[in-house]
């Protein structure tokens, strides 16, 4: 264990966890990476010299980009480049190095303050994005405008595996660029008070497994370099110079993860089986096609929810081609293997697609987005469409992917869907074009007019998806991302819960399959209410399925039901948390702890 000279009290702070693990190292701060940048004004004779400096940078630039990409292929396969790939398309874009050039030559600026000052009107553009996967590439911008700054002021860009080598990183941000470079066996974890869990650089912890906690404000201020400090990656945790007893207790919760990642390792082929007999599939959510990796190290029973909207913001028009689609979709396809995939269909609004004619919305959430956008702008959805039904063409005759109507909230939503999609199977046969016929569609019930409508949807639909981060925010009227209600947000209130019991039993009654996507399908304390409200498959995290395969296997699927009886009949959330306090420790599942017990504002 770690010993440490205390000089200052125990500081605990709260952040955003972007990969689980628990690391305790010395801290080591990392000053702002993008320095400071000085206007200069150039006379003119000096202008032209000025701009050749600036695509020369670029230039520079490029080459440091293309052996990053081939570092990271390197270490972690051909798969994960993208998002530096995404860095060498910005490099290459014409459009921004024009602006810039223009900047240079109307403000006869140095080249330093031009690419500062172009991309920061950039960067204000994203921080207005509601959307937090999209408002996160911002971060692209800012890590190559940052480059290019660096090879300009003639700045080395520095190694922070040999400056804090056995280390935990703290900083204001870290581009993903530098996130890229680290490594494992020298930084213990990183902590920092800018982005978030769908931020690149937290993708790329999740994908190297580096520890780190990222949203923690004003961590800088707080954290001192040289003094001992405990990141949790699973809770979200910032521990500052320890006491011996908080020292000793993440020691032990350190050990028991590195012995439990060994048990992963070897029960990962085990059936998720109740003890009484009852099979539970556990399947994948997956954000990105890179995850397919997660995917297949945790043995899911396929992909039970591919968020497809990502696509459309790595392309590089905004818009991905048919091909684009149908590259990503067979690839899916082929690597989900017989138990295949679920694809939710763009789950986006007008203006993130930029489309023309779009304005911003008051309250974008309850606007024009998802299915009522699809059925707006129709040839985008037809292409999609045309893409997965081109992709569930498989050879041995089975359609391996399904697609999800989202924020569905009537009948006929559902029904002018599918009339568009017989309309594009019907092409597809004319044109003689190979694709799967009766792919099955499904509904996401995430809106409370969806839970009401359950029966007449279920009637139309092939299956259902429950989609609980946002039936609960919908249910509650809480937006979970409002730091002064949040604490509202509870999958397990008593409303909830009757909602979900609602669809759950109306899908049984018209005898069609149902799904559960949110966040409650990774809990383990929700998890035992939601197997005894009869929802026997999950999607989840893909780090998520080691725990909840061992719950499974370690309870009576009767005793989750009693469970599941007796807090239905609860009236306040308070109240179902003590309930499942005391009773959950008696379900033969010791392995569940207080935090997984108490309420989830993920």
């Amino acid at each position: 264990m770690r010993k440490t000279t205390r000089k200052f009290p125990e500081a605990r702070l709260e952040g955003i966890g972007a990969c689980q693990g628990v690391a305790i190292g010395t801290a080591f701060l990392v000053d702002d990476p993008r320095g400071r940048v000085v206007r200069v004004y150039l006379p003119a004779e000096q202008v032209d010299a000025e701009v050749a400096r600036f695509y020369q940078a670029v230039r520079i630039a490029q080459l440091q980009v293309q052996e990053a990409i081939e570092r990271l292929q390197a270490a972690l396969g051909a798969e994960r480049a993208y998002i530096l790939e995404s860095h060498l398309l910005m490099l290459q874009d014409r459009s921004l190095g024009e602006q810039i050039e223009a900047f240079i030559r109307e403000n006869h600026a140095n080249a330093e303050w031009a690419v500062r000052d172009v991309t920061a009107q950039l960067l204000d553009v994203y921080a207005k994005i509601t959307d937090d996967y999209l408002r996160e590439r911002g971060s692209d911008i800012a890590d190559v405008s940052h480059r290019i700054i660096k090879i300009l002021s003639g700045s080395k860009m520095r190694d922070l595996n040999d400056l804090a080598n056995g280390a935990i990183i703290v900083a204001d941000d870290l581009l993903p660029s530098v996130a890229a470079d680290l490594d494992p066996a020298k930084v213990l974890g990183f902590v920092t008070n800018g982005g978030g869990w769908a931020s690149h650089t937290s993708i790329i912890a999740r994908s190297l497994g580096i520890p780190s906690v990222v949203g923690v404000k004003n961590v800088a201020a707080v954290v001192r370099s040289g003094e001992t400090i405990i990141i949790d990656g699973a809770t979200g945790a910032v521990i500052s110079n320890p006491s011996p007893e908080t020292l000793r207790f993440y020691s032990e919760q350190r050990a028991r993860q590195q012995q439990q990642q060994i048990f992963d390792i070897e029960e990962r082929e085990l059936p998720a089986i109740t003890l009484d007999g009852i099979e539970v599939n556990l399947r994948a959510n997956i954000e990105l096609i890179e995850e397919i990796e997660a995917f297949r190290r945790f043995n899911a029973s396929g992909v039970g929810l591919y968020r497809s909207e990502f696509l459309y913001s790595q392309a590089a028009t905004g818009l991905p081609t048919e091909e684009d689609q149908f590259e990503a979709y067979k690839f899916l396809a082929e690597m989900s293997g017989r138990d295949g995939a679920v694809i939710r269909t763009f789950d986006l609004g007008g203006d993130k697609l930029h489309l023309e004619g779009f304005k911003p919305e008051r309250n974008p959430a309850l606007g024009l987005r998802a299915i009522r956008l699809s059925l707006v702008v129709q040839d985008i959805f037809r292409t999609q469409i045309r893409a997965i039904l081109r992709a569930a063409n498989q050879a041995d005759g089975n359609a391996r992917l399904k697609i999800l109507l989202p924020f569905v909230s009537n009948l006929d939503e559902v029904r002018e869907a599918k009339r568009i999609i017989a309309e594009v199977e019907k092409e597809l046969r004319q044109q003689r074009v190979p694709h799967a016929e009766d792919v099955e569609i499904g509904v996401m019930i995430e809106v409370p007019a969806a839970v009401i409508l359950a029966e007449p949807l279920a009637r139309e639909a092939d299956f259902f998806s429950l989609g609980t981060n946002d039936l609960t925010q919908s249910m509650l009227a809480v937006d979970r991302g409002n730091e002064n209600v949040n604490s509202l947000f509870d999958p397990l209130h008593p409303a909830v819960l009757r909602a979900i019991k609602y669809v759950a039993e109306a899908a049984a009654r018209m005898q069609i399959k149902i799904n559960v996507c949110g966040e409650m399908a990774s809990n383990p304390a929700q998890v035992l209410v939601l197997l005894g409200l009869g929802l026997k498959d999950l999607s989840m995290t893909p780090s998520a399925i080691p725990a909840i395969r061992r719950l499974v296997r370690s309870i009576n699927m009767s005793a989750a039901e009693n469970i599941a009886s007796q807090v239905i009949a609860l009236a306040t959330p308070a109240e179902v948390h003590r309930y499942l306090q005391s009773h959950v420790p008696h379900l033969g599942a010791p392995f569940l702890t207080s935090a997984q017990l108490s309420k989830s504002t993920a």
